[in-house]
């Protein structure tokens, strides 16, 4: 006896953020679609979860809230991590990989203890 065929949600690929196609659009707004307008892949954001130190995120929320008001400085938690991750990764790349961009890799990264 088969396992049974997995159902599948209602709401499988559907996002606030992204609209399913065949959704109305209020008339007074206009999609980035309608106005031949793409987001780059370097501007478009991708929601990852990550672990960190509980101390850690206390002193990034304690920053971000610190810095809400400062002209020129990240605008939030997530603008904070974007640009200390692109500071460090422009470090790794000069002591690593000659300053050139890391190359692409070919898969998930692989799981598991690391090797030495």
């Amino acid at each position: 006896m088969g396992r049974p065929e997995r159902m599948k949600s209602a709401l499988a690929g559907s996002s606030p953020v992204d609209p399913p196609e065949h959704t109305q659009h209020a008339p007074d707004t206009v999609s980035a679609a309608e106005t031949g307008a793409q987001p780059s892949p370097d501007n478009a954001k991708q929601k990852r979860s990550y672990y960190l130190y509980q101390s850690t995120v206390d002193d990034l929320l304690n920053a971000a809230e610190a810095l809400s008001a400062t002209p020129g400085a990240p605008r939030g938690p997530s603008d904070l991590v974007n640009a200390a991750i692109e500071e460090y990764l422009e470090l790794l790349r000069h002591r690593f990989n000659d300053g050139a961009p890391f190359p692409q890799r070919t898969g998930p990264l692989a799981r598991g203890p690391r090797i030495r």
